[in-house]
């Protein structure tokens, strides 16, 4: 318990977790299975109390992220590194704001930027030299489970649909935003967006290895993360489409 509010700059690495032990793997099962219950859940309500389950998991991410920064603060652990300058912090107001708004192209970002940032995290977290039963490993998974559940669930109810045309917009927005991100990294050694270092145990790491630098293997990343959000539901979509015509020749 004397590590539990400890964060990772202030503990030692070798108290940590390991990735896809068991652990880990029960953190994903559990967010995984939460995630096809609150599906079949919020399919099965009316809109207006799918949208209030889908706005409360909302709320919550931000009291999530209160908690955390009131939590560093009062331990006086608090540095510019927890500033919600990263992918996923900005994610958090974000979802926020899509989930109030009808407007497809904020929507779009949240399916095509928070959804593979938030799931990138839980597959290879950061947090992962902390201890399991840490407050910051708990926030981790809680928070991050929480911004892929939110698009997930309005990509279920039918208020959030990918389409490609949308993607450009996306793109441009994360390209223009790494701008000033790498300037706040420069100035203040931080390390939003991952722009100045690989995260460990991350595909960075390996484009690091590889590349020589890690930013030059972010567009392929980037670019098959896109191709499997975007490729895979047009095939979906496409296999019906083609499945539901076959149907209805047969009849005639």
């Amino acid at each position: 318990m004397s590590y539990f509010w400890v964060a990772k700059q202030n503990i030692s690495p070798d108290m940590g977790f390991s990735l896809y032990h068991l652990p880990h793997l029960f953190w994903l099962g559990g967010i995984a299975a939460g995630g096809i219950t609150l599906v079949w859940l919020c399919r099965r309500l009316s809109m207006r109390n799918a949208q209030r389950i889908i706005r409360v998991l909302a709320w919550l991410m931000v009291g999530l992220e209160l908690l955390k920064i009131l939590v560093l603060w009062r331990t006086g652990q608090f540095s510019l590194a927890y500033l919600p300058l990263d992918l996923c912090g900005l994610s958090v107001y974000l979802e926020l704001a899509a989930v109030y708004s009808r407007q497809p192209l904020l929507r779009a970002c949240v399916y095509s930027l928070s959804l593979p940032g938030a799931g990138l995290a839980l597959l290879f977290p950061n947090w992962f030299s902390l201890p399991l039963w840490n407050f910051f490993t708990l926030h981790g998974f809680l928070l991050h489970g929480l911004l892929v559940w939110v698009p997930v669930l309005l990509c279920a109810t039918g208020q959030l649909y990918p389409c490609v045309r949308q993607l450009p917009f996306c793109a441009g927005l994360l390209c223009l935003l790494c701008l000033p991100i790498s300037v706040v990294n420069r100035h203040f050694g931080t390390n939003f967006f991952f722009l100045s270092y690989p995260s460990a145990g991350s595909p960075l790491e390996w484009f690091d290895r590889v590349l020589g630098n890690h930013l030059l293997g972010m567009p392929l990343l980037v670019g098959i993360i896109w191709l499997g959000l975007y490729g895979l539901p047009w095939c979906w979509h496409r296999c019906r489409a083609k499945h539901g015509s076959s149907v209805l020749e047969s009849k005639l």
